[in-house]
């Protein structure tokens, strides 16, 4: 199959409007259609710079702009031809091995943070990237990490009658656990001018 960068204005239109995007993809896709239609040489270089279909332009240009927002400006595109969105751990809170904050910095030091988390059979998780929110400040970050753990527990809690996906000793422990970390990362320390003995 060769590359849209070969394919005729016609073929073009017609490859996009082949295209089935979801909804978060259709102002991208209307803007390369808009291009290709209107002949605009410089939008069209700048969509096809990113890839050699549709399906790849559109992903990739997705990407690159919601990247912006972490101040990534260079196009970086793995061995595969795809441009990633993962942000750098810098760090991870670990209340076990499977419920754990993660906390990811961008160059510009903009932090994502995202969350994996168990309570038996029920679980779930994802790797910081430019899809997550921008948080300014790491204190932020890892106190909306804390609440989105705060909020899968309760959620857990409401429903420990499934107590195959819910288990109501671990949902304790994690909380307790929880609580712990919320006390280490949030809570002012206090400062002493003399050593008690």
């Amino acid at each position: 199959m060769k590359p849209i960068q070969e394919y005729t204005k016609q073929e073009k239109i017609a490859a996009i409007l082949e295209y089935n995007p979801c909804r978060t993809e259709r102002n991208a896709v209307l803007r390369y259609l808009l291009a290709v239609r209107r002949d605009n040489a410089e939008e069209i270089a700048y969509f096809e710079g990113f890839g050699d279909s549709v399906h790849k332009i559109i992903l990739n240009v997705r990407t690159y702009e919601r990247g912006l927002l972490f101040g990534y400006t260079a196009k970086r595109f793995d061995k595969y031809g795809w441009i990633r969105g993962m942000l750098p751990i810098v760090e991870r809170i670990e209340l076990d091995i499977l419920n754990t904050i993660h906390i990811g910095q961008s160059i510009d030091g903009t932090y994502a943070v995202t969350v994996d988390w168990s309570t038996g059979g029920a679980g779930g998780g994802s790797h910081p990237s430019v899809w997550d929110e921008p948080i300014a400040d790491y204190k932020e970050a890892v106190k909306r990490g804390i609440a989105e753990l705060e909020k899968r527990y309760a959620y857990a809690w409401e429903h420990i009658s499934d107590s195959c996906n819910y288990n109501a000793r671990k949902i304790r422990q994690l909380t307790a656990k929880l609580k712990e970390v919320k006390r280490h990362y949030l809570e002012p320390k206090q400062l002493s001018l003399f050593d008690c003995a």
